[in-house]
């Protein structure tokens, strides 16, 4: 699993972060989490290399004898330091166009992999990869580089030598780089806040991106115009990739994902409805027939008329129905938006089935709610004697129960981020949440009870 050390993330001084299938950012407002949902999509998602002259050797010895053999513990032992500060070097040079934040806004961030050497010998070593460059319209296979699992042993091979050098540098630091940090190299969807709105007006972006390259084709706007508004309306990389997938779900809804079927609890319980996706793209809403009215027949909702549970989860829904794959990251930024207090319940067991079945997610959040039902799942998944009354009385399922052990849970306050304790007599220890709680009830208390004395020493008068 992902483990690293940040400095200077925007309000955050330090942070030391180790990810586990669930892990969860708790906090109050503008305390940073949208920061480290971000950073962490960046360090998952995007793909690294290091174009370093330690392959040099490699590619001169693999091109003069159309074979190189190489033992990765050794070469592992010989450059992992030199490998290691490439990408935290890469990532934090990166990290103001990642964020489109002005030059220097992040000037001051240092990131830091916590792995160690012996750690990624280890995984290394138990994994089998092969890699194979090809090129032109036949796809010929130019150079090939692969590794039988639990060996040492790494096989470069050069099939053609005459393409230039750097297309090889290119694939064989990619491909080695992506196998000995391969906790940096995966496919991860990410939820922005913001859904609810893209969902409803990318096609108006986009319209009118594509009005301002029209009019520059055809002459009628000062070139220079057109490139300053452009950039101005350039959006951080989390969301120009978000608005991406919602520009490509018509090829994308081609595939089928095995996760499909989690959307039945999503269909039935929160949603109580499917959508629909246009030719074009336009996304409507088809509610289950008994919810429409007392109407004998299906319609189907535009978007922009349907509730805004609808409007929210549009993309989490079509990512389980179409793209899902086992070990994939999804992180959801604030997976409460517009839901009623038991709808946040039905989503905490909905994340957690998604853990269950294999992939990773991330959430920030600010929900009670929340946080107390992943700590129900929590304190079921031990075996006691009442178990399965309680799993009977209040409809949990095997698939819902997490393991404390699969969660890490961290409050984001007053620049720093800090580990919560999980234990499975209790779930996730809170306390940010509990003592809002109890101030509440502590305010709601005292508010009634000197209202209800003051009112009997009127009566007395």
């Amino acid at each position: 699993m992902l483990n690293v050390q940040l400095q200077n993330l925007g309000n955050i001084k330090q942070a030391n972060i180790k990810l586990n299938k669930l892990t969860i950012f708790a906090g109050e407002n503008n305390s940073g989490k949208t920061y480290i949902n971000y950073l962490l999509y960046g360090l998952l998602d995007k793909k690294f290399s290091s174009r370093s002259n330690i392959y040099q050797n490699l590619l001169k010895e693999a091109k003069n004898d159309g074979v190189k053999k190489i033992n990765i513990n050794e070469f592992l032992e010989e450059n992992f330091n030199k490998l290691k500060d490439s990408l935290e070097d890469h990532f934090s040079k990166g990290l103001d166009q990642f964020f489109s934040a002005k030059k220097g806004t992040f000037s001051n961030f240092k990131l830091k992999i916590l792995e160690s050497l012996e750690e990624i010998k280890k995984e290394v070593f138990e994994e089998e990869f092969s890699h194979e460059l090809s090129i032109g319209k036949n796809k010929n296979i130019v150079c090939e580089i692969s590794k039988e699992a639990k060996s040492e042993i790494v096989t470069i091979v050069i099939i053609d030598t005459t393409l230039p050098n750097d297309l090889y540098l290119d694939f064989i630091s990619e491909s080695l780089f992506k196998n000995i940090f391969h906790n940096f190299n995966n496919d991860t969807f990410l939820l922005p806040a913001e859904r609810t709105g893209l969902n409803l007006f990318y096609q108006e972006l986009n319209s009118t991106r594509n009005a301002l390259i029209n009019s520059l084709q055809q002459n009628k706007t000062n070139p220079i115009e057109v490139i300053k508004n452009m950039m101005l309306s350039s959006y951080p990389q989390p969301i120009a990739d978000y608005i991406d997938f919602l520009n490509r779900t018509t090829v994308l809804k081609n595939n089928k994902s095995e996760y499909s079927f989690l959307n039945q609890q999503m269909h039935h319980k929160i949603l109580k409805g499917t959508y629909h996706i246009d030719r074009n793209g336009a996304i409507s809403f088809l509610p289950y027939k008994k919810y429409f009215n007392g109407s004998h027949h299906q319609k189907k909702i535009e978007l922009h008329l349907s509730s805004s549970t609808v409007k929210t989860f549009f993309s989490l829904e079509f990512y389980l129905e179409y793209m899902a794959q086992k070990g994939d990251y999804l992180i959801i930024d604030e997976p409460e938006l517009n839901l009623h207090p038991d709808n946040q319940r039905n989503i905490a067991r909905l994340l957690a089935q998604i853990v269950n079945h294999g992939i990773h997610v991330i959430i920030s959040t600010h929900s009670d709610y929340i946080i107390r039902e992943l700590n129900n799942l929590i304190m079921l998944n031990e075996n006691f004697a009442t178990k399965n009354k309680l799993l009977e009385q209040y409809g949990y399922q095997d698939d819902e129960l997490l393991s404390p052990s699969d969660v890490n849970a961290y409050l984001v306050s007053d620049g720093a981020v800090e580990e919560m304790e999980i234990n499975g007599n209790e779930g996730i220890i809170a306390t940010t949440f509990d003592n809002v709680v109890n101030s509440l009830n502590e305010s709601s208390d005292d508010i009634y009870y000197t209202k209800m004395e003051a009112q009997e020493d009127d009566n007395e008068r």
